[in-house]
């Protein structure tokens, strides 16, 4: 399964000739995430070909304006490409209330489904999950409360070698064990003949 991180910026609050504010896109096998929304990040989506309806969830570490003064932004396109998917933003709980009012002075209604989760700069504890991939956030010291996120993608069912198990005393009916990395290794009788993989 593919991992990759697309820079679409890294640089800091102050306008740098050639660089962007921050934000990231993490592809992790099918699924694509949105790491910091800072200013330009809808340009740099269009240069880097990132598909932009497969991101369901955006991230932001904290409320500097180079993390998050894209988001709202990128939020009305949707709407005005006429997203129906709903869309998860993790965010200090603030942000919910910022986007709102934004929303509310621009007369603006968002017609897909918009969730914020609040995040706690207080504690490691895991924000998302599904099959493949689980996402921890983690205080980070900063001016401001501030969280990072932890991308990990799940190791998934090995595939076995059958005939390379010649050889090793291991009874068939746990070979589903053995794939999903539960087969107790002390069972196991090493033939020196053979490498083990």
């Amino acid at each position: 399964m593919n991992f990759t991180v697309t820079i679409l910026g890294s640089n800091s609050a102050i306008t740098n000739h050639g660089r962007n504010p921050t934000s990231q896109v993490i592809t992790i096998g099918n699924h694509v995430f949105l790491m910091d929304c800072g200013e330009g990040t809808q340009q740099r989506m269009l240069q880097y070909k990132v598909k932009w309806f497969s991101i369901h969830h955006i991230f932001i570490s904290h409320l500097h304006g180079d993390h998050y003064f894209g988001l709202i932004g990128l939020l009305t396109t949707y709407n005005l490409l006429k997203r129906t998917e709903p869309l998860t933003i993790f965010a200090p709980a603030l942000l919910k209330d910022i986007i709102e009012l934004q929303l509310k002075a621009s007369a603006t209604t968002i017609n897909y489904e918009l969730n914020f989760v609040a995040t706690n700069d207080n504690d490691f504890y895991i924000v998302f999950e599904n099959e493949n991939v689980q996402i921890c956030s983690f205080p980070l010291v900063h001016k401001i409360p501030t969280t990072g996120f932890l991308f990990k993608q799940k190791e998934g069912e090995r595939k076995l070698l059958i005939e390379k198990l010649d050889g090793f005393d291991i009874d068939k009916n746990e070979y589903k064990l053995l794939k999903k990395s539960r087969y107790k290794r002390q069972k196991w009788q090493y033939n020196k003949s053979r490498r083990c993989y």
